[in-house]
């Protein structure tokens, strides 16, 4: 971006490129598994074969006798005890089940052993050469398997997750019409390019040192000190990059703790990188669920009542429930509504979050059922949720107004640019020569969270300003947003702004996740900015020899690395005032609570937690909003469909950089598409063993499956949010993609197929 002398600088709002985008070019930004340490051991895992069971026996002869084998941890072994962990800080933790404690198997993929070796190569070699012999029991590794029954894994009714209001049986009763489905989705796998790994280096027998790709440092720096009985001082975790995470590296997994023994063990660094076969086992999933619902209309195709029983699988011990009715009890107007969650453990272990967890399963029933009951009604499927669209002033699940709801204008512009008005409502009528054309929508919206937020910002001597956030960029551009933030608060160009992220040592914050950071950690970095700025200005109006000597304050203005009077000359640069300050640098460090938020966030955040705001907190209901608009083309003799378009329009929030954003945003309407045409894990009924744990067999979406994607952001700030008035674009996109392309297949094809992913055996 070039700025004239003189004008200020404008980089919120505006497409900017990353900052870190040539580091990340050339090579020269790293990741955990690149760090190279003095004497660096390398591990390999060992994973249970039985999901569930217990060891027998391990005979190591043979994998010990490798040359250059260091050492083999198993349950077996001397100083494996760890400490017992509660979930960090709530919610999952991945660990609950101790990694080589015990000889039982209670899921598959559980660590068995831990081979440590001078070369990764000999590693490998030994662990092929590991015999371990099981004592198999009984499994149900599937939604389906658990919910035939078995006697050590519960069905656990979830009543604190469920909701109700109003008289479902009456307003059912009182109906003009009734339906019911049930819609499925099945488990998928989150696979971001960059492997899970770790890197542990020990100073001493009290302090670590832990580089690992993580989406919350707060969660392995206090899980790990509470299960080697450290201070959490004493962890020092190190994440500068992280090459994508969805959810499954926001929590500690069982990887980990083995690791940091070996190393300690051994008196030097180790390093683990998992396979891709291991990303499948033991990281995490979202779990399968299947949904029933049964709905009433009036005579104006308006909702009398609806009732949700979702059925969710988890893991035997972690229990993260998959929340399909987040949407459903809230989106639309509604006056009954009977909610009901049944959790089915699993030996699949630990399910986790995944790109709008809940959201993104839940709005595939949600918005296939609207369809449906929009053709019931003989209404266009736009125009069926008008009808039932939720006034701005009523959140039907808490009764709040919302704090900003531009969701018909989403309608609205994604039609638009769509061109949703030549489409021809009768099924299988819209044809390109013998293709047929299909057109299909769905509502997208998703919760906004936040999080309590600190940061510190740095005028250096040579003019250039250091930001620090114990935050992470997890592939979104938060290194961008933070830079132009507090470029824009100092007049700087974007250049002159080093962002410093990836360090528990820096100014804590919450994990990334939840679409918060950008709006949560931001707005800590625009109050430490603008907390530089101001003091520099009191500097700089109480000194006589400066020109700005008694000055007003609110006339002076930011630009060009320094501060001025309007758009006048009179003013000096930034070193200007640091020398005569004396000083080297000046700092200015803050913490922010987010709005409707109260100082107990702020207390757990500095304490050790995520500094999360409580429902409770909230006058008002927050969410973001969109709708989502798509074609698919197919071919009749062998019924393949196809993508061709995606239009999509997003009520966000205040947009911090358009470039990522819509990024994001096309992001998650693309993995939408993969949700519906190609995602699914196979697991083999006899074994409960993954049979497709690799990106050959896991199918997901390349560049031939995708046609033209538009994002179209609607840019209207929500102050009540946050002091930034964003609210995050990292999940919405996935959010109602998936139903929208079942919607259009159906256009096209008369085929209602109400599970994904939906493939050809499904449509001939």
């Amino acid at each position: 971006m070039t700025v004239q002398k003189g004008q200020p600088q404008h980089y919120v709002g505006q497409r900017v490129s990353r900052v870190d985008g040539p580091d990340k070019v050339r090579g020269a930004a790293t990741y955990t598994a690149e760090f190279d340490l003095p004497r660096l051991a390398h591990a390999v895992l060992v994973s249970a074969t039985i999901p569930h069971g217990s060891i027998k026996k391990i005979d190591q002869k043979a994998a010990r006798a490798v040359p250059g084998v260091l050492d083999i941890l198993t349950h077996e072994s001397e100083g494996m005890k760890l400490g017992p962990v509660k979930a960090y800080p709530r919610g999952p933790a991945g660990t609950s089940v101790l990694p080589l404690q015990s000889p039982k198997i209670e899921f598959r993929g559980q660590p068995v052993a831990l081979v440590v070796a001078e070369s990764l190569e000999a590693a490998q070699h030994a662990a092929q050469l590991l015999e371990i012999e099981y004592d198999a029991h009984d499994f149900r590794a599937t939604l389906e398997q658990g919910m035939n029954g078995l006697p050590l894994l519960d069905k656990l009714p979830m009543p604190p997750l469920g909701h109700s209001r109003g008289n479902v049986k009456e307003g059912l009763k009182e109906a003009a019409s009734t339906f019911s489905a049930t819609y499925d989705t099945p488990v998928h796998h989150h696979n971001p390019m960059e492997m899970h790994a770790v890197i542990a280096a020990w100073d001493g027998d009290e302090r670590v040192t832990v580089y690992e790709p993580t989406q919350w440092m707060q969660a392995s720096q206090h899980t790990l000190a509470a299960m080697l009985g450290l201070e959490p001082d004493n962890v020092h975790v190190i994440s500068p990059f992280v090459g994508g995470g969805f959810g499954n590296k926001a929590t500690t997994w069982p990887h980990l703790p083995p690791v940091v023994l070996a190393a300690r063990k051994l008196g030097r660094p180790v390093k683990l990188v998992l396979s891709r076969a291991q990303m499948f086992a033991a990281v995490g999933y979202r779990a399968a669920t299947t949904s029933a619902y049964s709905v009433g209309l009036d005579g104006d195709a308006q909702l009398t009542a609806m009732t949700l029983d979702a059925q969710l699988q988890t893991g035997p011990s972690d229990l993260f429930p998959e929340q399909v009715g987040n949407i459903p009890k809230m989106l639309y107007a509604n006056p009954n509504m009977e909610l009901n969650y049944t959790l089915i453990r699993t030996h699949a272990g630990p399910n986790i979050m995944m790109r709008a967890p809940g959201e993104a399963s839940g709005s595939f029933g949600l918005e296939v059922l609207m369809d449906e009951l929009a053709e019931r009604a003989g209404l266009d499927p736009v125009e069926f949720r008008r009808r039932n669209h939720a006034p701005e002033n009523s959140d039907p699940e808490s009764g709040k107004p919302y704090s900003s709801k531009h969701l018909l204008e989403c309608y609205d512009r994604a039609a638009q640019a769509f061109g949703w008005e030549g489409r021809n409502p009768e099924i299988g009528s819209m044809r390109d020569g013998n293709t047929l054309i299909g057109w299909g929508m769905a509502t997208a919206t998703y919760p906004v969270y936040a999080s309590a937020a600190t940061a510190r910002a740095r005028l250096c001597a040579d003019g250039h300003v250091e930001i620090e956030a114990g935050s992470h960029d997890i592939g979104t551009g938060t290194y961008s947003i933070l830079a132009g933030i507090a470029a824009d608060s100092l007049g700087l160009d974007i250049g002159q702004v080093t962002v410093k992220l990836g360090d528990s040592r820096l100014p804590k914050n919450g994990y990334s996740g939840g679409s918060r950071t950008a709006s949560s950690v931001g707005s800590a970095v625009l109050a430490a900015a603008m907390g530089l700025r101001e003091e520099l200005t009191e500097a700089a109006t109480h000194d006589s020899a400066s020109p700005l000597f008694g000055v007003a304050g609110q006339e002076i203005h930011p630009r060009d690395g320094g501060l001025y009077l309007g758009d006048t000359d009179q003013g000096e640069t930034y070193t200007a005032i640091l020398r005569r300050l004396g000083k080297d640098q000046h700092e200015v460090y803050r913490e922010t609570i987010p709005h409707e938020g109260s100082q107990k966030q702020l207390d757990q955040l500095k304490a050790g937690k995520d500094g999360s705001v409580a429902a409770v907190a909230e006058r008002f209901a927050r969410h973001s909003w969109g709708a989502v608009f798509v074609e698919v083309r197919i071919d009749p003799d062998f019924m393949t469909p196809r993508v061709s378009r995606v239009v999509g329009a997003f009520d966000i929030g205040q947009v911090i950089n358009a470039k990522t954003a819509e990024s994001q945003l096309t992001g998650g309407m693309v993995w939408g598409v993969g949700m519906a045409l190609h995602e699914e894990t196979h697991t083999d009924d006899r074994t409960g063993l993954i049979l497709n744990s690799d990106l050959a067999e896991y199918h997901i979406p390349v560049n031939a499956d995708i046609g033209s994607v538009q994002a179209i952001a609607l840019d209207h700030p929500d102050f009540r949010v946050s002091a930034l008035g964003a609210r995050g674009a990292g999940e919405i996109g996935i959010v109602g993609t998936a139903a929208a392309v079942a919607n259009a297949i159906y256009h096209a094809t008369g085929k209602r197929v109400r599970e994904t992913p939906i493939t050809l055996d499904k449509l001939l």
